[in-house]
């Protein structure tokens, strides 16, 4: 299929020794370019009921997502920046404009803040744990590469699952490995000098410092992920102990997420 980023979030084991199931939880990149093969696969094979797009309005429009015909669609953007930047987190048209040295440190800050207030009241998030909770149809969650806003996504769905934060952002992490053909590909088609390249590779694709800043967020506001969860998503011990029992179960522990 061609989506960026693709994968299936299981194989994970808790703290608890449960599981994380596979098959049910997948996340990516935008789907404006995949067939309607691919999409009657999403519904018949995957079984994918709700698909969440964590663009803004803008963005969505100009790469929108192909039609389904039994999966819902919700765009909802999880940018919680109050800077606009014109082009959110949109770093491949940012980096086709070579960029200078000036514009590199801007939008460096902007993504550092982008991580710093995510996972704060994010009504995004906020829907994702409602859809979970509903149990109704396997769900697919995505933004425009599937790394930054999808990628906090991830990791505080695996902390709600009771997966250690290592793990968590082990499957973070995992991006830089899915996204290695397209950033490389992208590279060459521009014609990207080795120097500039590597000057570009922390917008193309993720940094272990980034989520560091949101975990270094939440411990600041918060005395523990429980307190976190509760306040900000309205998930107490009772409703994680739910998804826990829905995506979880025991079992021989399987390697986690692959692209």
């Amino acid at each position: 299929m061609n989506i960026h980023n693709f994968r299936d979030i299981g194989g994970y084991i808790n703290q608890n020794g449960k599981i994380m199931k596979k098959n049910m939880i997948f996340r990516g990149g935008a789907l404006d370019r995949i067939t309607q093969e691919d999409a009657d696969y999403f519904e018949n094979t995957l079984a994918i009921r709700h698909i969440l797009d964590f663009r803004d309005e803008r963005e969505a429009d100009m790469a929108k997502d192909c039609s389904f015909h039994i999966a819902e669609y919700e765009q909802i953007s999880a940018l919680r920046v109050e800077k606009r930047d014109e082009n959110g987190f949109d770093f491949e048209k940012i980096i086709k404009n070579k960029m200078d040295a000036g514009q590199f440190q801007s939008i460096y800050d902007y993504l550092q803040e982008g991580y710093r207030t995510m996972a704060f009241g994010n009504p995004a998030y906020q829907r994702l744990f409602d859809l979970l909770l509903k149990n109704d149809g396997n769900v697919y969650f995505h933004c425009t590469a599937g790394k930054d806003r999808t990628g906090v996504a991830g990791f505080l769905l695996m902390m709600a699952l009771d997966m250690s934060e290592e793990d968590a952002v082990k499957e973070y992490l995992l991006s830089n490995k899915c996204l290695k053909e397209v950033t490389d590909g992208l590279a060459g088609q521009l014609g990207i000098p080795e120097e500039y390249r590597q000057m570009c590779m922390p917008l193309l694709g993720v940094q272990e410092d980034f989520i560091r800043l949101t975990i270094q967020s939440i411990q600041t506001k918060y005395a523990s992920y429980d307190e976190f969860f509760e306040r900000e998503y309205r998930l107490d011990r009772e409703k994680r102990k739910q998804l826990v029992e829905i995506y979880c179960s025991a079992g021989k522990p399987d390697v986690g997420g692959s692209c």
